[in-house]
């Protein structure tokens, strides 16, 4: 199949690129060329805005798309330039996050707002633009399913790449050679999911007629104590001390380990019956990222402990 990926550089993109590619698919990777790192899969490229609609669809013309597959569409802007780039007959896949849901505004806003786990049926987010004004999936969602498109929401995404940097909470005191972490109540539910989980969730979309919305999520969800020893596991430091102290006292980096008004468990059944979507073992995948990101530390790790010092005293 030949397929067109907008954003496929980048972690998620590029765990896609890498299985698609795999599959023997021919495959056009659309970006601007600000993120081209080695080792990419050697895969055919336009350098193009996707936000310009004349450029975006003269990059895809020659190429002809059986199939679209939006990793970086932010908003309303990127989705009606993506979709006026292509004709009615091509496949849409658009990748979008956990955060439509009204709980998400509810873990901002610190208020109760929905039962758990979360379906493709729980209330959408009413506030828009909660994480900053260039970015909204509701937008895309909006844009995307009236054409037919089968949409992704993703729990946090976690895995090599990962510029978001999920377990750099723990990491970052382990690298250090810190004994002791200081930990709230630990008790938030926030759904994962493997990048290459990702990957494999939009190969079976391509495959088939899936229009709608599917959750992609591990089935079960640790709560951010018990993550956060699963991390320490993985990085070979189980005996680091995590020391509960008052979640008001938690250092920023660490506030997720506090206890929310509302948790983001989200339930991906409907992926997994539908789509025929399997999860890889959530235990080798979290060693494997874990141990990629000790080798691979972020080149703006903090070293300023202070506020763990103050707190643990």
């Amino acid at each position: 199949m030949r397929i067109a990926i907008l954003g496929g550089t980048r972690f998620i993109g590029r765990a896609v690129v890498e299985r698609l590619a795999a599959e023997g698919h021919s495959l056009l990777v659309v970006h601007r060329g600000d993120h081209e790192p080695e080792g990419l899969v050697e895969v055919e490229h336009a350098h193009v805005d996707r936000h310009d609609g004349a450029a975006l669809a003269a990059a895809l013309k020659p190429f002809d798309p059986e199939a679209l597959v939006d990793i970086s569409g932010m908003n309303a802007a990127a989705a009606d330039a993506a979709l006026g780039a292509v004709g009615e007959s091509v496949k849409l896949i658009a990748l979008s996050s956990v955060d439509a849901y009204r709980a998400y505004d509810g873990v901002h806003s610190d208020r109760t707002t929905d039962a758990l786990p979360l379906t493709e049926e729980s209330p959408l987010r009413e506030r828009r633009f909660v994480d900053g004004p260039q970015y909204e999936n509701l937008e895309v969602e909006e844009r995307y399913l009236p054409r037919g498109a089968t949409v992704l929401r993703l729990g946090a995404v976690y895995g090599e790449h990962d510029y978001q940097a999920r377990f750099e909470f723990i990491l970052r005191r382990v690298r250090a050679g810190r004994r002791r972490i200081p930990v709230g109540s630990g008790q938030f539910l926030f759904s994962r999911v493997y990048v290459g989980d990702v990957a494999a969730a939009v190969s079976l979309a391509l495959g088939g007629e899936f229009p709608g919305v599917f959750n992609v999520v591990e089935p079960s969800t640790a709560p951010y104590r018990l993550f956060a020893e699963q991390i320490l596991a993985a990085a070979d430091a189980a005996d680091v001390e995590l020391v509960k102290v008052r979640d008001d006292l938690l250092p920023e980096d660490l506030s997720l380990t506090g206890a929310p008004t509302q948790h983001l468990q989200v339930d991906s059944s409907k992926a997994r019956t539908v789509l025929g979507w399997t999860p890889t073992d959530p235990a080798a995948t979290l060693r494997t990222s874990v141990r990629w990101h000790l080798a691979n530390p972020p080149a703006d790790a903090s070293d300023d402990f202070s506020a763990d010092d103050a707190v643990l005293g």
